[in-house]
């Protein structure tokens, strides 16, 4: 068997010609606060979102966006941290996700230290890590 991200079958007995599959399936949640808990502006939380939106654009050609109503966690300080989200997703081929994934990892590092983030959650696959 081939090795890749997914063994799921063809959704269509047979498929149509030139049809694309995009079996990788990554997102990033942008939160609306510090890691203190401390509410961001508006303005602030859009120009976070369309950084992310941007960056994916560059690395994978595309993205969706939701805006969660609310989010929350318990932080290192055993406080809860409750924010509103949004959760910018994306899907890629294998060879295409394989050549940006160290540049995404870098680039949500550095996010998380510039929007001073305990923890950035980034959704690969159906499992949540947080970077």
């Amino acid at each position: 068997m081939k090795k890749g991200y997914t063994y799921a079958p063809n959704p269509f007995k047979k498929m149509p010609l030139k049809v694309k599959k995009l079996p990788v399936a990554c997102a990033i949640y942008v939160p609306n606060t510090d890691k203190e808990g401390k509410n961001i502006s508006d303005i602030e939380f859009k120009k976070r979102i369309q950084e992310v939106e941007e960056k994916i654009l560059q690395l994978f050609g595309g993205h969706i966006t939701d805006e969660l109503e609310h989010g929350g966690f318990i932080g290192k300080n055993k406080k809860l941290i409750s924010e509103k989200v949004s959760h910018v997703s994306v899907f890629s081929d294998i060879q295409t996700y394989k050549k940006h994934r160290s540049e995404l990892e870098k680039w949500l590092l550095k996010k998380k230290k510039e929007w001073n983030q305990e923890n950035i959650g980034y959704e690969f696959e159906g499992d949540l890590y947080y970077l």
